[in-house]
């Protein structure tokens, strides 16, 4: 079947996709691979059709019935089909579910025979890229045709090459791919799924979670947008989770049960009601951990299927903690279900079993005793710092310890400040020794990255201490910020500052981890929080001395073409009441209308952060170099001009 006539097909309503199916999920490099196939005339494969009658499966979208009551829906197929449509159309199909930038914005080189996502930079003063989409439209290459041949820059050779190369494109459309249809009275939609699964062997099957939501969807149309809504949103706060996780908080909820099968008979109004009131509950969870724990990245939430059950135990208690001493000791399970691997076994057994342990006298002790029976009475060991990998399990207790004990920051001695939902992190792992220095002493690569050998540094601190070693730059950071190097276990021997001791560097300074991991965990497990100003707290800056670096920012971006911000940008809520004040914003970006929104933060606390990023300010800086190093590298494409201080 020809692409124009599967696109044509969905505009009559006459495909689209089962509610079972996933979302899409494709990327940007994955669109482009896909043009620059069907461009090369490479293969990319066929469809799955399902023909079935009406009633026997559950539709995304709308959709045509024949006058035999069939219909057709897409198995197999979904992620080419999608893209396709959303290249040639300019727009998504009806039943789209998912980021539709991923097919936004692509275009060719007519020179080249390239295909690259737009870019101010690299397409500006070339006209010879052009806009995909656009060619697809009616006179879509002519147009551009005679647009090249105004310019007098190109020879009648190159403008019949470059129509030639552009019909090829829109040709495109006219390529056949190969469909095979699943039709007959016994394909139910288990049966289907089973089909769909063995089609899809090398990708992700689809999960009992897929069926519930599927049937959920069916009654509620609206579910899939209204959880994503809250996943969005949690994302945003630097917690990633997924439609079946969140359905599974449900669950436990609705069902007391991590099987979803328990949904089957409950009413959809039921479901609706309790993923209302499970977003409070969730969003107290996730401040908790991170007011008490420091856990504002989702790099250290690797026990993320505790949540249910953290869930149910605080719609049990009216949907909150019952007091602090409560808070505690969820929080030190929590703590100890991540960097045990607690769920590491079968996920719903296990779950199961701790909701049954919530329906004890003493719902918490219930849970630790649980926890005991499978993975004992452990303490952390010095050895227990001996891992090479971030997402090894003790790295969570890495970050928690830094954030709760108040590590500070050895060039400004600040205490360190939290990790920004943006890419352009305030916080980055630095190795106290070099590695440089160390591979050339011959040092293996698993010590080197060990985690005797990591602290937490701002990235101006980090590129400040560069390869300098130990024994070079450590002595500056006692003078300059005395108690610094303290505040991150870096043990206060001078001679073990010297390459030839790294080995009992590191023996010592895990000795050191693992004595405070251990007294942290103690006092949060005898129900003791840790004071939140212990980490929070900061130098306030003098006001006219924030002004000036404000005003620094603003004349950095004049001086370079772009636009001035806005001084003291207010957001507010839909009855206008004011939620934050950001220190200086670009609400349109600092390219009217082509990058992202920006804003620069100094000395706000978390809520201000949280409120700009859920406003869609994705690029969020506290630090003035920070912010020109993001707009030096992103923005003006040239070499940074700042200059980072040495310490």
């Amino acid at each position: 079947m020809q692409i124009s006539a599967i696109l044509d097909n969905i505009d009559r309503h006459g495909l689209s996709l089962p509610m079972f199916q996933r979302g899409y999920v494709w990327t940007r490099p994955r669109v482009k691979k896909l043009m620059q196939s069907l461009y090369s005339g490479f293969p990319i494969g066929g469809l799955l059709i399902w023909e079935t009658r009406a009633e026997n499966a559950d539709i995304r979208g709308a959709q045509q019935v024949s006058a035999s009551g069939s219909i057709s829906l897409l198995l197999d197929g979904q992620q080419r089909v999608t893209s396709l449509y959303g290249v040639m159309r300019g727009t998504s199909p009806l039943f789209f579910d998912g980021d539709a930038n991923a097919f936004k914005d692509l275009y060719f080189h007519l020179e080249t025979q390239e295909f690259e996502f737009h870019s101010v930079v690299k397409m500006a003063l070339d006209t010879r890229w052009v806009d995909v989409t656009a060619l697809f439209k009616d006179g879509g290459v002519g147009s551009k045709i005679r647009e090249l041949d105004r310019s007098n820059a190109y020879t009648d050779k190159q403008l019949n090459d470059y129509q030639e190369r552009a019909l090829k494109i829109v040709n495109i459309r006219n390529s056949d791919l190969p469909v095979q249809q699943v039709t007959g009275e016994d394909k139910t939609t288990d049966v289907v799924v089973e089909i769909f699964n063995q089609v899809n062997s090398g990708g992700r099957k689809l999960s009992n979670g897929d069926l519930a939501l599927a049937r959920i969807g069916a009654q509620w149309p609206e579910a899939r947008d209204e959880m994503q809504d809250r996943l969005s949103k949690w994302e945003g706060m630097g917690f990633k989770a997924d439609r079946d996780w969140l359905l599974r908080c449900v669950t436990a909820v609705v069902a007391d049960s991590s099987d979803y099968g328990e949904l089957k008979d409950k009413p959809v109004a039921e479901i609706q009601r309790i993923l209302g009131d499970i977003e409070p509950v969730i969003d107290r969870l996730l401040e908790a951990a991170r007011t008490y724990l420091g856990m504002d990245t989702d790099k250290v939430h690797n026990s993320k299927q505790a949540f249910p059950v953290m869930v149910k135990y605080l719609v049990d208690n009216g949907g909150d903690f019952p007091n602090d001493v409560a808070k505690a000791k969820l929080l030190h399970w929590y703590v100890n279900c991540s960097i045990w691997g607690r769920f590491s076994g079968t996920t719903a057994t296990i779950i199961n079993r701790d909701l049954g342990a919530l329906k004890s006298a003493d719902a918490i002790a219930a849970l630790q005793y649980n926890l005991r029976q499978d993975v004992g009475d452990r303490v952390v060991e010095p050895d227990h710092f001996n891992f090479n990998r971030v997402n090894t399990r003790l790295y969570p207790l890495l970050h928690i310890m830094s954030r709760v004990w108040g590590a500070r920051d050895w060039g400004t001695g600040r205490v360190l400040p939290d990790h920004e939902a943006s890419e352009n992190t305030a916080l980055e792992l630095h190795h106290i020794f070099p590695k440089r220095v160390l591979r050339e002493a011959g040092v293996s690569t698993n010590d080197v990255n060990n985690a005797g050998n990591l602290a937490f540094q701002t990235k101006g601190t980090n590129q400040g201490i560069t390869d300098r070693e130990p024994e070079d730059y450590m002595q500056e950071v006692i003078e300059r910020q005395p108690g610094a190097l303290e505040s991150q276990w870096v043990p206060d021997d001078p001679e073990l500052r010297s390459v030839d001791r790294y080995h009992d560097f590191l023996a010592q300074r895990r000795k050191l981890l693992a004595e405070n991991a251990n007294e942290f965990l103690r006092s949060l497990g005898s129900g003791i929080l840790p004071t939140p100003a212990a980490w929070t707290a900061s130098a306030e800056l003098d006001p006219d001395e924030e002004e000036a670096i404000l005003d620094d920012l603003n004349s950095f971006v004049v001086a370079h073409g772009l636009p001035v911000g806005e001084l003291g940008y207010e957001i507010v809520d839909e009855n206008g009441e004011l939620v934050a004040t950001l220190d200086l914003a670009w609400p349109n970006g600092l390219e009217d209308g082509l990058s992202e929104k920006v804003t620069v933060l100094i000395d706000e606390d978390n809520s201000v952060r949280i409120a700009a990023n859920a406003r869609g300010f994705h690029q969020i800086f506290t630090s003035p170099e920070e912010f020109k190093h993001y707009v030096s590298q992103n923005i003006l494409d040239i070499e940074d001009e700042i200059e980072v201080a040495a310490d």
